[in-house]
Order: structure tokens, then sequence, then C-alpha cells
């Protein structure tokens, strides 16, 4: 089953811009809306394996996780690790 990996794998499901707000599960398999206004893939529902140019760690999760949206968008702002 694909889950979030928060920034160890180099696709989506380790994006900080895999929403968590806007995810499907299509036969199986987990989609979520890429919610990064600078990918080409901005506003698509992408599958965890897939990949993009403007990949970003989600190390702390997504920036649309519910509820804590506000706080991890502050530790991502204040972190050093950008990529």
């Amino acid at each position: 089953m694909e889950h979030r990996s928060y920034g160890e794998t180099k696709n989506c499901k380790g994006c900080r811009f895999w929403s968590d707000m806007l995810a499907q599960s299509e036969a199986g398999t987990v989609t979520a809306m890429c919610i990064n206004s600078d990918s080409p893939e901005s506003g698509k529902y992408m599958a965890g394996w897939s990949k993009c140019t403007e990949w970003k760690s989600g190390h702390y999760g997504s920036i649309d996780s519910p509820g804590e949206s506000e706080e991890i968008q502050d530790m991502y702002a204040q972190d050093v690790i950008d990529a």
C-alpha cells in the first residue's frame, strides 16, 4: 500500500507537496494532488511512486496536513533542509 515516506524517498510520497487533504484510492493505489504551484504536475492526482523536477523533502509531512498545516509550513520555513 502506498503511504507517505516523510522525505525518505525522492518521489511524490516523500514530497511535502503531495496533499494530505486531496487524496483518493484508485484500484488499491493511493493518489494525492500535487499542490506545488511550481510543479508541471500541479493540480494533478499523482501516485506515490511518481516523480517530478520540483520535489521537496516532506520530512515534516505535507504542508496541508489536517490541523497542523500552519505549524508544518513554519517548520519548513525555518528548516535548512531544502531538498
